[in-house]
């Protein structure tokens, strides 16, 4: 079979032709599938301070194509959610008994996942915002994008091996 001195062990052989294998594997299989259901976004509103939550605030998103708004009171804790989002690009703002507040760029929604933002209502009517990440994790976080770092990793050390390996040469003189 392998005779190289580096598949003298079974295992290492083995590890590396199945990380050769899942490298090799397309990745289709383990992606999910698109969500028909809207997005959410959720969060609390401060006041500036960032510790004192804004309460009965209404907090509206207007899509930047259809112009088609979502809105939700903000709870005791200054808590919202707003789901059933369509995909696409909005303008927030937020109305209390504080003012009107709006932030200054635009925020994403995507189709199926949950968009975290918290807001701190600041002076002049401005809105400062600190998202918290999204729901579901990128790929090389999930254990299908792990095995596929590994295969890559272990393939490049069996590149660096088999090209720093020194090979014995014969004299053409000495036969």
């Amino acid at each position: 079979m392998l005779k190289i001195g580096i598949f003298r062990s079974r295992v290492l052989a083995l590890g590396v032709l199945t990380a050769f294998v899942l490298l090799l594997t397309p990745v289709s299989p383990f992606a999910q599938a698109p969500s028909n259901k809207g997005g959410s976004l959720t969060g609390q509103v401060f006041s500036a301070d960032m510790k004192t939550p804004v309460v009965n605030a209404t907090v509206k998103i207007r899509n930047i194509n259809n112009q088609k708004e979502f809105s939700s009171p903000t709870d005791k804790t200054g808590m919202y959610i707003i789901t059933g989002i369509e995909e696409g690009w909005y303008t927030l703002g937020v109305s209390s008994i504080l003012g009107d507040y709006n932030l200054s760029y635009g925020v994403y929604i995507k189709a199926g996942e949950k968009a975290k933002l918290n807001l701190s209502m600041k002076g002049s009517g401005v809105l400062e915002g600190k998202g918290l990440g999204s729901g579901p994790k990128g790929f090389f976080a999930k254990p299908a994008g792990i095995l596929v770092i590994v295969g890559v990793a272990a393939g490049g050390g069996l590149a660096v091996y088999s090209l720093t390996k020194k090979k014995q040469e014969v004299s053409p003189v000495l036969r």
